[in-house]
């Protein structure tokens, strides 16, 4: 295991309760009307997992950009919703005890 992923173990069905850590694209603002929108980098999410259903309510506990040029749209103390399926395209791990 690497040093970043030492604490962390893979996630693939969640729990309310459990900080969860995954990776998701960065898209650039829409400047067309239609198509597939400007993906600018990534940014990895480290949350707590507060409700669950057909969407994820979850507490942002720190936001970092991982690469690319876009800008984090999320950060510390937000509360956001994302669907599992989102949650799950971005390779989740769970903070081990």
């Amino acid at each position: 295991m690497t040093k970043e992923t030492e604490n962390w173990i893979k996630c693939p069905a969640p729990a309310v309760g459990d900080l969860l850590r995954w990776d998701e694209p960065l898209f650039a603002p829409p400047d067309k009307k239609r198509g597939k929108p400007t993906k600018m980098g990534d940014q990895r999410v480290t949350a707590e997992l507060l409700a669950d259903g057909e969407f994820y309510v979850l507490y942002v506990i720190e936001a970092i950009k991982t690469g690319g040029s876009g800008t984090i749209k999320v950060k510390a103390g937000d509360e956001i919703r994302r669907k599992p399926t989102s949650i799950a395209m971005g390779n989740p791990y769970k903070k081990a005890n």
